[in-house]
């Protein structure tokens, strides 16, 4: 049980904010969740939320009664955006209950657990803003990077990837890096983006 992450959760009148803990750091700051979204997940299996440049992917499991939340941490510093995913699992109607109680006047604002065991990923960093930038200001474009994220690179062998720019719009080439060794080398890339709501990510090595 060494490897499940800390997770401390805080309540403001709007939002539930998440911040993990494990034994090898903390993430860098307080992601914030609107309590309308947690929920919408109710109804919906799914919610995508972006705070602080970071996200957060919310998706319920109705017949276990857990939430999964997968972090994209993301900080800048300089000309490099570096970041890591992780993913917690917390139990949903406890989280409901907390959240409920917060609300009312003299309730707890804290609340501290430990999440289930997760699968580490590795680190993603971010070499170039410019094309991460321009995703980031489209919506839609934003959304469908983030769920490629999400579904991909699950790489266990190895320690990062560092993503480019590249020359295609909103596309990055990638290098993978093992122990410190360079690994694969290839291309995240939007094909289709003369319909950008049939447009998808990619990978080519």
């Amino acid at each position: 049980m060494d490897n499940r992450t800390l997770v401390k959760i805080s309540a403001t009148e709007n939002c539930i904010g998440f911040r993990t803990v494990t034994p090898t750091g903390k993430s860098p700051h307080r992601l914030y969740v609107l309590r309308d979204s947690l929920l919408t997940l109710k109804m919906k299996s799914q919610v995508i939320e972006q705070d602080c440049g970071s996200f957060a992917v919310l998706r319920r499991d109705k017949a276990r009664g857990t939430l999964s939340i997968r972090f994209i941490w993301l900080t800048g510093s300089g000309s490099r955006i570096t970041g890591w995913e992780e993913t917690v699992t917390l139990p949903y109607d406890r989280l409901l209950e907390f959240m409920n109680d917060s609300a009312v006047k003299d309730g707890p604002k804290e609340w501290n657990t430990l999440s289930v065991e997760t699968v580490g990923t590795p680190r993603l960093v971010f070499c170039g803003r410019e094309t991460l930038h321009d995703v980031l200001r489209r919506k839609a474009v934003r959304r469908k990077l983030v769920r490629f994220l999400r579904d991909h690179f699950q790489w266990g062998r190895s320690d990062e990837i560092r993503f480019y720019n590249d020359f295609v719009p909103y596309s990055f080439s990638f290098r993978e890096f093992c122990g410190g060794q360079p690994g694969m080398c290839g291309g995240l890339i939007l094909h289709g983006q003369d319909d950008m709501a049939k447009a998808y990510y990619s990978v080519h090595t």
